[in-house]
């Protein structure tokens, strides 16, 4: 027999998630070309704005010195007519013509330095290197990831969920993430509900960011089940499911009420709500304080003489 308290129920739907990362990024060349050399492996650290790998740009480097000569040169012809000028000789003319072919060898110089630091590949983020797809003397090209950079701060877990669930899915509902791999679970709150729904799948996409993940190491694309708090109702009496029977007409139990000097079965009608993880919330039949009959009940009959047993009440 189990004597009925008031409880609170909590229904969870549950979906399956992925950790990502906001800073996980499989970072690209900006040119075309072959790799010189790459200069990072897996599980190294790297800082934002770091070289990982090199690509071919022995033209442009070619080009570079080619103008760095003829800029120098610029640059005593600018000097001495400079002086001149200060000297009131020459005219105005020479003096604003080596001016600005200086200036303008300077700026396609910079312009050129440029275009060779795109031949760089550089981390975007700070970070562990994750993966290295390419070896040096292979050719790589813009669009095509050869290195990822995950910065393992802001976790996060991202669920698709069905369209079915948006309007009883809301920012802030509480949820618990288990990661299957470590055998641990978290207690976190949705932080973002996505608006947009995937035509393909019919699912929308929601976010959690876990606070207290010190014991838990989370990798990008860890499994991890999820499950959000859409419903609860408090001060309600909580069933184990299977306690519950039905009829063509109505769901009832079976409880023992006092009659005399002995306890009875009774069949009390009831109504029930939501289900969840085995046990169902009853809006009405029952009351707190009523004990429900949990062994033997699909064979009690109404009226039957019953006793407890050392664990619960049983069929006399």
């Amino acid at each position: 027999m189990a004597t009925l308290e008031q409880d609170t129920f909590r229904h969870y739907l549950e979906v399956q998630g992925r950790v990502d990362f906001d800073q996980n990024v499989f970072v690209s060349a900006k040119v075309p070309g072959v790799l010189t050399g790459v200069r990072v492996q897996r599980g190294d650290q790297v800082s934002k704005g770091q070289t990982m790998a090199t690509i071919d740009a022995q033209v442009l480097e070619q080009n570079i010195a080619e103008l760095r000569t003829r800029l120098e040169l610029a640059r005593i012809s600018y000097e001495k007519q400079q002086n001149l000028w200060n000297q009131k000789i020459g005219t105005e003319m020479q003096y604003l013509t080596a001016k600005n072919n200086k200036e303008a060898l300077e700026r396609s110089l910079a312009s050129l330095q440029q275009q060779r630091d795109q031949y760089n590949v550089k981390a975007p983020v700070s970070g562990v290197v994750d993966e290295v797809v390419p070896n040096a003397g292979e050719a790589v090209a813009p669009g095509m990831g050869i290195i990822r950079v995950v910065n393992l701060q802001g976790g996060k877990i991202v669920a698709e969920v069905s369209e079915a669930y948006q309007a009883r899915i809301n920012k802030g509902d509480k949820a618990v993430v288990y990661f299957p791999d470590l055998d641990k679970e978290i207690e976190t709150t949705v932080n973002v509900v996505s608006s947009y729904i995937n035509p393909t799948s019919r699912t929308f996409t929601a976010e959690l960011r876990p606070t207290n993940t010190k014991d838990i190491t989370l990798r990008p694309n860890m499994v991890a089940v999820v499950r959000i708090q859409d419903y609860q109702n408090e001060d309600v009496i909580v069933l184990p499911v299977n306690l519950v029977q039905k009829d063509e007409k109505t769901e009832y139990v079976y409880i023992a009420q006092k009659a005399g000097n002995q306890f009875v079965a009774k069949r009390k009608e009831i109504k029930t709500g939501m289900s969840y993880g085995g046990n169902v919330e009853v809006l009405s039949g029952l009351s707190a304080n009523d004990n429900v009959i949990t062994a033997g009940y699909q064979t009690v009959n109404e009226g039957q003489p019953v006793v407890f047993g050392e664990t619960s009440l049983t069929q006399k």
